[in-house]
């Protein structure tokens, strides 16, 4: 048997997004609850982020029982933060509830929104993220069933 012993060290913080590119950055999984935050994320279209759960493709239609609509972001090329959701998942998220907003080609945010800050490090951020108000364009990708949204903080 071999033994031997286990060191920790405390390396600092890995930036994932060191100078946002949108070869260079990478896709964060979040959770959203497409409500107002200034409604307490109860009622009305808006964005709240639940809780930031990784990397890769955010999974959740089952298990968060369509409660919450799995997403993905990052911080683009141009500084702006993108989120991704797709088809199925609006479907799924309190039966559709979402899904005509991002049909429509934008969406309106009324309410600024303030990332956490376990959010913000892991999309690589070195301040604090808000996202203003305002209406933003969704582009939808046919070919892989996603919406897109660039959204300015």
């Amino acid at each position: 048997m071999l033994a031997g012993t286990v060191q920790a060290i405390n390396s600092g913080k890995v930036n994932l997004n060191p100078n946002p590119s949108a070869s260079l950055s990478v896709w964060v999984k979040i959770i959203i609850n497409f409500h107002r935050p200034k409604l307490q994320c109860q009622s009305g279209f808006g964005i709240c982020i639940e809780f930031q759960v990784g990397t890769d493709k955010a999974t959740g239609s089952t298990g968060y029982a369509a409660a919450l609509c799995p997403a993905q972001a990052r911080i683009s090329a141009g500084g702006q933060i993108e989120l991704k959701v797709t088809e199925e998942d609006l479907l799924n998220y309190e039966n559709g509830f979402a899904l005509p907003y991002f049909k429509k080609g934008s969406i309106t945010l009324e309410d600024p929104y303030t990332f956490s800050d376990a959010v913000t490090r892991q999309l690589g951020a070195t301040r604090q993220l808000t996202i203003k108000p305002g209406s933003y364009p969704v582009v939808y990708d046919a070919s892989a069933l996603t919406y897109t949204v660039a959204l300015t903080y």
